[in-house]
């Protein structure tokens, strides 16, 4: 299976992209806030909590494929 159409990749792919985006927005956040403007607190915890679920999202993706491959490694020792 190539990594092109491998589904895992395309996966960690999406949820890297996805923290990104996270990332840019509290970055602006907290660019805005330095300058002096007033953005809503609710919208920084707001993304405080999906950048939780991408990271979390991200782990589980790693752990999914991670003890078939500590087995097959295991395996062939």
């Amino acid at each position: 299976m190539s990594i092109v159409s491998n589904p895992t990749t395309h996966a960690l792919r999406r949820l890297e992209k996805h923290l990104d985006t996270s990332d840019r927005q509290m970055r602006d956040f907290l660019a805005a806030d330095a300058a002096g403007e007033q953005p809503d607190p609710q919208d920084f915890m707001k993304m405080l909590e999906q950048r939780s679920v991408g990271r979390r999202a991200m782990e589980a993706q790693f752990k999914l494929h991670e003890k078939p491959l500590k087995t097959v490694l295991t395996e062939a020792k």
